[in-house]
C-alpha cells in the first residue's frame, strides 16, 4: 500500500509539473493523446497484444475514442494522466488474466478474460472526467496486479479457487489544473485516501462518488473493499472526505454545528431510531453508545445538497458483519437549530 501511495504522489507531481515545464521551455507542442493511447505505436506488450486480436482491438478503439473525448475537458497534464492511468490499467489486466510472460500470446481463456475487462473499461472511459459547477474532476487510478505463486495459492487453502493474481485498484478524484491553493490542498488530501494500511497479498478496491461540489465545500464518499486470500470474508468500509474550499482544510465539527447546542444528542437519537427501522426485520436495535461514537466523527459525515448523511461502516453501529454498512440522511431543515450560522454552503443555517 505504501508503494501505491508513493506512486499516487509521484503521478500528481508529474501531472502538476509537466504543464509548467512546457511553458518554461517555450515549447508550443500539444500532447497528442490519440497517438499516445494507440497500442500499435511501438509501446509495451500490454498494449501491443491488442493489435492482433480483432475483438480486443475493436474494444480498445472504443475506449480510446471515449478517452480522447474526455480529454477535451482537461489540461495537457490531465491528458497525460489519462494515458498513464490507462497504461497501468492495461498492464494490471494482463497480469490479472494470467498473461505473465510479456512475450506470450494469450490463450483463449485469457483472451476471454481480457475481453470482459475491456468491456467494463469502455464505460469507465466515458466517465474519466466529470464536471461539477466550476470544477473539472479527473479520475486518478493507482492500479497494479501481482501474480499469485503456486506456493502462495497452496498456503491460502483455497485450492482451485485461489486467484491468478492479486490486484489493487485505488481511485480518487483530482481537480484538474488546480488554480488555487485550496484546490491544490483538496488534491493533496484526497490522494492520501484510504488512510488504512492493507496487508501484503490483499485484494484491494477503493472507489468514490462526489456527493457535493460547490464554491465553499466539496464532499466525497469513498467505498473500500479488501480480501486476504483464505480469509472467512472480505472487509468493506465507507468514509467521507469533505474539504472546506475557503480554507483548504478537512471538515471539522465546528464547521457544521454550534458548540454546546446539543447536536450530538440529536444525531444519536435520530440515527438510533432510523437504524432500528432499517433493521426491523432483523429485530436489531443498535446500542446508543456505538451510534453516538459513529455520528460524532466528521469523516463519517457526507455533505449533500439536501442534508447530512451519516455513514455507518460495518460493525460501527454495534451490528454483526452480516448487517453490513448503513446510512442515515437528515435534512438540513431538521438540523437548523444546531447548525453554525457561518457554516459553508450547503450547510449554513438560515439567518
Amino acid at each position: 500500500m505504501g508503494r501505491l501511495l508513493v506512486l499516487a504522489a509521484a503521478a500528481l507531481a508529474l501531472a502538476a509539473c509537466s504543464k509548467d515545464d512546457a511553458k518554461a521551455s517555450g515549447d508550443d507542442v500539444t500532447f497528442d493523446i490519440a497517438a499516445a493511447l494507440d497500442p500499435c505505436e511501438g509501446q509495451g506488450p500490454a498494449e501491443r497484444m491488442l493489435c492482433g486480436n480483432e475483438k480486443l482491438a475493436a474494444l480498445d478503439a472504443r475506449i480510446r475514442t471515449a478517452m480522447v473525448a474526455e480529454a477535451g475537458e482537461v489540461s495537457e497534464a490531465g491528458r497525460r494522466t489519462i494515458v498513464e492511468n490507462h497504461q497501468r490499467w492495461l498492464q494490471a489486466q494482463r497480469t490479472a488474466c494470467g498473461v505473465i510472460d510479456p512475450d506470450a500470446a494469450p490463450t483463449a481463456d485469457q483472451n476471454a478474460c481480457l475481453e470482459a475487462a475491456l468491456n467494463e473499461r469502455v464505460a469507465e472511459a466515458e466517465r474519466a472526467v466529470e464536471r461539477h459547477g466550476a470544477y473539472v474532476f479527473q479520475r486518478m487510478e493507482m492500479i497494479s496486479a501481482q501474480a499469485v505463486s503456486a506456493e502462495a495459492a497452496a498456503a491460502s487453502g483455497m485450492g482451485e479457487g485461489a486467484p491468478t493474481a492479486v490486484t489493487r485498484d485505488i481511485r480518487f478524484p483530482r481537480i484538474d489544473d488546480a488554480a488555487t491553493p485550496q484546490a491544490a490542498r483538496f488534491n493533496d488530501i484526497v490522494s492520501r485516501i484510504p488512510e488504512s494500511r492493507f496487508e501484503p497479498g490483499e485484494e484491494v478496491q477503493v472507489d468514490y462518488q462526489i456527493a457535493f461540489a460547490g464554491p465553499e465545500l466539496i464532499s466525497v464518499r469513498f467505498n473500500s473493499y479488501s480480501y486476504a486470500m483464505g480469509a472467512a470474508h472480505p472487509n468493506t468500509s465507507i468514509r467521507a472526505v469533505t474539504v472546506v474550499m475557503t480554507t483548504g482544510e478537512a471538515l471539522q465539527t465546528g464547521d457544521v454545528f454550534r458548540a454546546g447546542s446539543g447536536w450530538e444528542n440529536f444525531l444519536t437519537t435520530r440515527a438510533v431510531r432510523a437504524l432500528t427501522e432499517q433493521f426491523r426485520e432483523e429485530r436489531f436495535t443498535p446500542p446508543e453508545a456505538d451510534v453516538r461514537d459513529a455520528v460524532t466523527k466528521p469523516h463519517l459525515w457526507l455533505i449533500k445538497a439536501e442534508g447530512l448523511t451519516l455513514l455507518f461502516p460495518p460493525y460501527s453501529f454495534g451490528g454483526p458483519h452480516v448487517l453490513g454498512a448503513a446510512e442515515v440522511t437528515i435534512p438540513w431543515a431538521d438540523l437548523a437549530r444546531y447548525l453554525n450560522p457561518e457554516a459553508p454552503a450547503p450547510i449554513r443555517a438560515p439567518a
